[in-house]
């Protein structure tokens, strides 16, 4: 096979609507929404709420799964190394701390970022 190079969109959205979030991408007229209110669970008036952290938080979780479902086919060497497992500290105060690294392969013009292999 063919190494891989990045996750599609189709296959991110699989993954969010996997964890319920469906109907979370959405493309219209050639552009790709993201639609806060799916991934969030909550209504957005306008750019003054807060919700980025739950936002990035939950589409790295799903990045993760789909990453995990495209590489089950590929061999070492052809699948995606971006999104690693999270790393996750001792539980404090009923809260846990919560790492994640993504990694990316960017050229120095920064005109096409890509997926590392493993």
């Amino acid at each position: 096979m063919t190494a891989r190079t990045d996750l599609t969109f189709q296959e991110l959205e699989t993954a969010l609507a996997a964890n319920g979030l469906t109907n979370a991408l959405t493309v219209i007229s050639g552009k790709l929404y993201v639609d806060i209110s799916v991934v969030n669970g909550v209504t957005v008036a306008d750019l003054t709420v807060e919700g980025v952290a739950e936002l990035l938080y939950k589409l790295r979780i799903a990045a993760g799964k789909a990453q995990t479902t495209v590489n089950t086919p590929l061999a070492t060497g052809e699948q995606l190394a971006s999104y690693p497992p999270f790393s996750y500290g001792p539980p404090i105060n009923g809260q846990v701390s919560v790492t994640h690294v993504s990694t990316f392969l960017i050229p120095l013009n920064e005109n096409l970022i890509l997926s590392p292999n493993v």
